[in-house]
């Protein structure tokens, strides 16, 4: 792998996180599934909740088709913004990399205004010369929660 094909698949995994934080602001989940694989694995700490009795740590989703079923639940009808930042890709085959992102969310929701900050840590592996999601956990270091 020469040093241009790694500096293309950095690009490259950067326009899947562009596209990650657009579709899922816009909730447009037909084109969101496109990043994952179908059995991509998922797990959040100190996520956005409904209630102040929901757990906000130790979600635990596998498979792209439960995970987007379950954004698309609690996510209709929310207002959501995603800034991802400052990326650490580590190229570490002609098919496979990870990537540390910076991170900041607000999520609009009925009962509560959610605002994390923290990083997502994402393994991804290249189908069919697409850089897909395989795995990804979302770790926040500070949480404001607003409720209403």
């Amino acid at each position: 792998m020469t040093t241009l094909d790694q500096l293309n698949d950095m690009e490259e995994l950067k326009r899947v996180m562009a596209r990650y934080a657009r579709y899922g602001d816009t909730q447009n989940w037909e084109e969101f599934r496109k990043l994952f694989t179908e059995d991509a694995v998922f797990s959040f700490e100190a996520m956005p909740r409904a209630t102040k009795d929901e757990p906000q740590s130790g979600h635990f989703t596998e498979g792209r088709d439960a995970f987007i079923g379950g954004m698309g639940e609690l996510l209709k009808g929310v207002q959501t913004y995603h800034n991802m930042y400052l990326p650490d890709i580590n190229i570490t085959g002609p098919t496979t990399a990870t990537v540390i992102w910076g991170l900041h969310d607000l999520v609009k929701l009925p009962t509560c205004i959610f605002n994390g900050y923290g990083h997502i840590h994402q393994d991804y592996v290249k189908v069919d010369g697409q850089w897909k999601i395989i795995k990804s956990h979302t770790s926040r270091t500070f949480v404001e929660e607003q409720w209403l």
